[in-house]
């Protein structure tokens, strides 16, 4: 399999093709949106081929030395054969892309579940994400009503801190919650980062 860094038509054809499928429309931002993210340097998507054939696909929100993954998905009929957690594993040799210390990855907290069935959701994609290398930090965030816990993933071994991870979250949010919510107060309703122990 082949990870490699794509081009804005080929972003234009997955979001077409697979995006919509892939994605409730309530979680899916518009491609207009992607593309200027895209022009400003912002946004990097990655795609894994397994020859002429998209296996999955990363999308990351990237600002100032910070790298949150936007989207993250694997072809239906590749699922539950490992392609997963290897394209993970390979997006590590793009560190100099990032130009950030490690990545971000907000998954669904298990304490805001409705119910069992949600809860074992979440917490099965959080073992994914543990089995990748990742490790679950201590910090949380609020967003548009959902409140995600937060995961990182080192590029270079070296574990950040939760307050260089609140940090680094915090310069995201700006970067794709702003537009969304210009002003500060409008803002501080919709978007909020915080220790995870805050809620408990």
């Amino acid at each position: 399999m082949e990870t490699r860094q794509l081009n804005t038509q080929e972003v234009w054809q997955i979001y077409q093709e697979k995006m919509k499928q892939d994605f409730p429309p309530s979680e899916l931002r518009p491609y207009s949106s992607m593309e200027k993210l895209m022009k400003s340097g912002e946004y990097l998507c990655f795609g894994c081929f397994e020859g002429d054939t998209l296996a999955a696909y990363a999308y990351f929100v990237v600002s100032e030395g910070a790298a949150l993954l936007d989207y993250y998905a694997v072809n239906e009929s590749m699922r539950g054969q490992g392609v997963g957690g290897r394209f993970l594993s390979e997006l590590r040799n793009f560190a100099e892309k990032f130009r950030a210390p490690s990545l971000l990855i907000e998954v669904e907290s298990v304490r805001s579940a409705q119910n069992s069935q949600e809860a074992e959701l979440r917490e099965r994609r959080i073992r994914f994400y543990e089995h990748c290398g990742c490790n679950m930090t201590g910090i949380c965030s609020m967003l548009f009503g959902v409140e995600y816990s937060i995961m990182v993933l080192p590029m270079n071994g070296t574990l950040p801190s939760d307050e260089e991870i609140k940090t680094s979250l915090e310069k995201l949010y700006r970067v794709i919650v702003t537009p969304l919510a210009p002003s500060e107060a409008e803002y501080g309703r919709v978007c909020r980062v915080y220790p995870c122990e805050l809620l408990k």
